[in-house]
C-alpha cells in the first residue's frame, strides 16, 4: 500500500510542478510559432539528440496526462518530417500509454473492478470488453473524439493482455499520427490551430474512423468464428 501511495504522490507532484513552473505556457500554438525556427535549427544540428529528448518529453506528457499532445505532434512533424515524425509520435505515445496502463492496473484495477461488478449494467460492459477488448481498443484509438487518458484508463480495468493493448494502441494510433504529424509541414503558413483543420483533414479523420470501425467489426467476427469452431 505504501508503494502505491508513494507512486501516486510522485505522479501528482510532477504534474503540479509542471503547472507551477509554467510548463503549460510552452505547450501551445503561439509558443510553437514563436520558437519554430530555433527548434528547427537545433534539430538540424543535433538530430538524434533532439529525437530522443522530444520522445522522452512526449512519453512523460502522456504518463502525466499533460495538455498539448496535438501541439507536440505538429511540432514533431515540422522539425523531423513526416516519417521520422510518425515513428516518433506513435512509438512515444504507445510507450506512454503502456506505462499508464500498467500503473493504472497496479494502483486501481482491483478496487475499480470490485465496484464495477456490483451493478448489472457495468457487468455487461465488462463482459463485452472481455470478449472484444481488442476490437474496441482498435476503434477508440483511431477516433480522436475519445480522450487519450480515458482510453488508457478504461482498458486498464478490462481483461485485455498487455501485448494486445500495446499492439492495438500502436495500430490504432498510427493513421491518426500520420494526419496530425503531416500538419506540421504547413506550420509556417497558418496563424491559428483552427487553420490546420480544413475540410480535407476532417474528411481524413472521418475516413480513418470508418476504416477502423470496419476493421474492428472484422476482427470481432473472426474471433467469434474461431470461438464457435473451438466449441463445436
Amino acid at each position: 500500500m505504501l508503494k502505491k501511495i508513494l507512486l501516486i504522490t510522485a505522479l501528482l507532484s510532477l504534474a503540479l510542478l509542471f503547472f507551477i513552473n509554467g510548463g503549460d505556457e510552452y505547450f501551445n500554438f503561439a509558443c510553437l510559432k514563436q520558437y519554430k525556427d530555433e527548434l528547427l535549427r537545433y534539430t538540424d544540428a543535433h538530430f538524434w539528440q533532439s529525437f530522443f529528448i522530444v520522445g522522452a518529453l512526449y512519453i512523460v506528457s502522456t504518463v502525466l496526462s499533460l495538455p498539448g499532445a496535438a501541439i507536440m505532434s505538429i511540432a514533431i512533424g515540422y522539425i523531423f518530417g513526416l516519417w521520422y515524425g510518425v515513428l516518433l509520435a506513435t512509438t512515444a505515445s504507445t510507450i506512454g500509454a503502456a506505462l499508464v496502463f500498467w500503473m493504472a492496473r497496479y494502483l486501481f484495477a482491483d478496487w475499480v473492478r470490485q465496484r464495477l461488478e456490483k451493478t448489472a449494467s457495468t457487468q455487461k460492459i465488462m463482459r463485452n470488453l472481455e470478449q472484444d477488448a481488442f476490437s474496441y481498443l482498435l476503434f477508440m484509438r483511431a477516433v480522436p473524439l475519445f480522450p487519450f487518458w480515458f482510453v488508457n484508463m478504461i482498458f486498464a480495468f478490462s481483461p485485455i493482455s498487455s501485448k494486445h493493448y500495446i499492439v492495438g494502441s500502436y495500430i490504432g494510433m498510427f493513421p491518426v499520427s500520420v494526419v496530425i504529424v503531416n500538419l506540421g509541414s504547413s506550420l509556417a503558413t497558418v496563424d491559428t490551430m483552427n487553420d490546420f483543420f480544413t475540410a480535407e483533414v476532417l474528411l481524413s479523420f472521418a475516413l480513418i474512423a470508418f476504416v477502423a470501425l470496419i476493421a474492428a467489426i472484422l476482427v470481432r467476427r473472426q474471433k467469434h468464428k474461431m470461438i464457435a469452431r473451438e466449441n463445436s
